[in-house]
């Protein structure tokens, strides 16, 4: 990796299956380093659900629907209740107060 790093080119290496093995499970663990603490964040990402984003907005149920239809505000369906991501209501809280 230091090589890599550094910008060295026209470099030939020769490697040994089990280099190129531990070469993949190096790159593959800093991957998940990397990207599992942004997906466990997103996975406990805090919801609202329906009944409040409602009276948030002060809006109808249709109109709502009218929302997620256009993708102006898109649900997250878990099981039979319907959520709302708390920072695509505050997107769209800043959003409407500019207008």
């Amino acid at each position: 990796m230091t090589l890599i790093e550094s910008g060295v080119t026209g470099l030939t290496l020769t490697l040994t299956i089990e280099d190129l093995k531990a070469f993949a499970t190096d790159m593959i663990e800093q991957a998940k380093a990397q990207l599992l603490p942004v997906m466990v964040s997103a996975s406990q990402e805090s919801c609202i659900p329906k009944k409040e984003v409602l009276e948030m907005f002060g809006v109808c149920p249709t109109t709502l629907w009218n929302w997620e239809r256009s993708g102006y505000l898109v649900p997250v369906k878990m099981k039979r209740k319907i959520l709302y991501r708390r920072a695509d209501v505050d997107r769209l809280i800043i959003e409407r107060g500019r207008q």
